[in-house]
C-alpha cells in the first residue's frame, strides 16, 4: 500500500508543471444534455436547490469566521451556477468554473437577470469553462483563494487525485476546502441510484455511477497527500416529502467534508 501512496503523492505534485485532465466525457455530455434544467428549482436539479439552505451557510460560516472582508471564493464544478448566485449574494467574490459549455452558458445566462443586474452581484460573480487544471494553472489562481468549493463534482471525475490535487492548489494556506459527494456503500446503491434515479426521479436516471462514489476515508486519504488536513465529516439526509436536506451523523450515503489547506 505504501507505494501506491507513494505514487499518488508524486502524482498530485507534478500538477504545478503538468496539466493533465480530470475530465470524464461523457460526464460532461451527460450533463450538457440536462444543461437547459438548471434554472428550474422543481426540475433534475430540485435537490440541488434545496442543498443550499444548509450548504450556503456551511460554507459561509467556515469561511467567514467572523472576518467581514472580502474574500475570494472558487466554485468548481458550478454547472449553470446554482451555488455560485447564493454564495455571491452572502457577500464573497466567486468564479465558477464547469468543463461542460452548456451548463457554463446557461450561468451565464443567468447573469442577466434584471434581479442580480439591480443588486450588481454580477460585478463579483463570473463563470469559465475550463477544467480546474487549467484554471490552476494560472499564475494569478494559484494559492489565490479564501475558499475552494466543489460540491457534487467529486464523484463524477476521471482522476480523482488529481482533481484533489487541484483543488489544493486554488486555495490559500490555511483556507477551508468544502466537498460535498456520496459515500461508496450499499445503503447508498439503494438509496441514491435505485430510489432517487428509478423509482422517486429526485434526479434523472444515469446520473450517477455507483462506483465512482467515494468513501469518506479514500477522500481523506487524497487530501492528506495533498497537502491538507480533513477537520470535518458530517453526513446529509435529502427529505423527499418537503424537498429539504438535514444534517445527520451517518455518512452512508451523502457527506459533507470540510478540510484545511496546511
Amino acid at each position: 500500500m505504501q507505494p501506491l501512496r507513494t505514487l499518488q503523492k508524486l502524482s498530485s505534485r507534478l500538477h504545478s508543471t503538468i496539466a493533465t485532465s480530470s475530465i470524464d466525457a461523457k460526464e460532461v455530455a451527460k450533463f450538457g444534455d440536462l444543461s437547459g434544467e438548471w434554472a428550474d428549482e422543481l426540475g433534475s436539479f430540485h435537490a440541488l436547490h434545496s442543498l443550499n439552505r444548509i450548504r450556503v451557510p456551511w460554507i459561509v460560516d467556515n469561511v467567514k469566521k467572523g472576518d467581514t472582508t472580502s474574500k475570494r471564493l472558487v466554485d468548481v464544478g458550478s454547472g449553470g451556477g446554482l451555488l455560485s448566485i447564493p454564495l455571491a449574494r452572502s457577500g464573497f467574490d466567486v468564479t465558477g468554473i464547469d468543463a461542460t459549455k452548456q451548463a457554463v452558458d446557461a450561468a451565464r445566462l443567468s447573469l442577466q437577470s434584471a434581479p442580480l443586474q439591480r443588486s450588481r452581484i454580477t460585478e463579483r460573480l463570473r463563470f469559465e469553462h475550463m477544467s480546474v487544471e487549467n484554471f490552476c494553472q494560472k499564475p494569478e489562481n494559484k494559492s489565490a483563494f479564501d475558499g475552494v468549493v466543489a460540491s457534487e463534482i467529486v464523484e463524477h471525475v476521471a482522476d480523482l487525485p488529481g482533481f484533489i490535487g487541484s483543488l489544493a492548489e486554488l486555495a490559500r494556506p490555511g483556507a477551508p476546502i468544502f466537498i460535498t459527494t456520496i459515500n461508496r456503500t450499499w445503503a447508498s446503491k439503494v438509496a441514491a441510484i435505485w430510489l432517487a434515479e428509478n423509482i422517486l426521479k429526485i434526479v434523472p436516471p444515469g446520473v450517477h455511477d455507483w462506483e465512482k462514489f467515494i468513501t469518506p476515508a479514500e477522500l481523506t486519504a487524497h487530501l492528506e497527500d495533498a497537502g491538507c488536513r480533513v477537520t470535518a465529516i458530517h453526513g446529509l439526509m435529502f427529505h423527499p416529502i418537503g424537498n429539504h436536506w438535514t444534517w445527520i451523523e451517518s455518512t452512508q450515503c451523502n457527506y459533507a467534508l470540510l478540510a484545511v489547506k496546511k
